[in-house]
């Protein structure tokens, strides 16, 4: 879950202004009413996970859930659950989260932490910058920056910086067909995602793949209540 499942779901970056919330996800978001599931596995180990997303709200908050279940062989079990609420306004978005990790393994022992985010997005125009701080309450804060450039409704483009590692990416969108890339430096990894979507329903296959290391795979299933996604601009 930490880089693996995060960076699959979100190719639009984890300060996107839309979409449903993941692990690495800013809770500063406007709302777009949906939920979806995946599923995420690794090339040669017996390592996956199970996320569920959703999120509902209008033109003045946001509220969304985020559940992951991951497994290791049988050494090692995962449950991490979040919740995240943001206020919004027109050109503004202010947003924390709560999550609650629960790790085990098997027939061995059991712990738990507590996480804490906080973020804001400013938007003019078509230009959307954000930063966010998290962190574990046994562990220091992080904190990630942020601009997205939301150009029409058929192309958007990214550049995030944790101050370890740089990310940019684009989607790329044509009728019901998206392309989604993302790619970090240094370290130097890469994922791509082919999308199908509906008016209601979407469907994505995803694959990451990083230099002298295994790959991972994920599958997306999302559902949006409203007659369509949202668009911001």
């Amino acid at each position: 879950m930490d880089g693996r499942a995060s960076f699959a779901t979100l190719l639009a970056g984890g300060l996107s202004p839309v979409g449903l919330g993941g692990f690495s996800s800013s809770p500063a978001r406007y709302a777009d009413p949906s939920y979806g599931v995946s599923y995420y596995w690794l090339d040669g180990v017996e390592e996956s996970s199970w996320n569920l997303s959703l999120e509902f709200g209008n033109d003045a908050y946001r509220m969304g859930a985020f559940v992951a279940y991951e497994s290791m062989d049988s050494l090692y079990r995962k449950l991490y659950s979040e919740a995240a609420y943001a206020r919004t306004w027109p050109h503004l978005a202010l947003g924390m989260g709560y999550g609650l990790d629960m790790e085990w393994i098997p027939g061995g022992d059991f712990w738990t932490r507590h996480r804490f985010k906080w973020a804001a997005l400013f938007n003019w125009r078509k230009i959307y910058v954000a930063g966010m701080v998290s962190g574990f309450m046994d562990e220091g804060v992080t904190s990630i920056l942020g601009v997205h450039w939301i150009s029409d409704e058929a192309i958007v483009a990214f550049a995030e910086c944790d101050f370890r590692y740089l990310y940019v990416g684009a989607n790329f969108r044509w009728k019901f067909v998206e392309i989604g890339t993302s790619y970090r430096f240094p370290n130097f990894a890469v994922a791509v995602q082919l999308s199908f979507n509906g008016s209601h329903y979407g469907v994505s296959y995803a694959r990451g793949f990083k230099h002298n290391s295994i790959g991972w795979n994920g599958v997306h299933v999302s559902r949006w209540l409203n007659n369509e996604r949202r668009k911001i601009n």
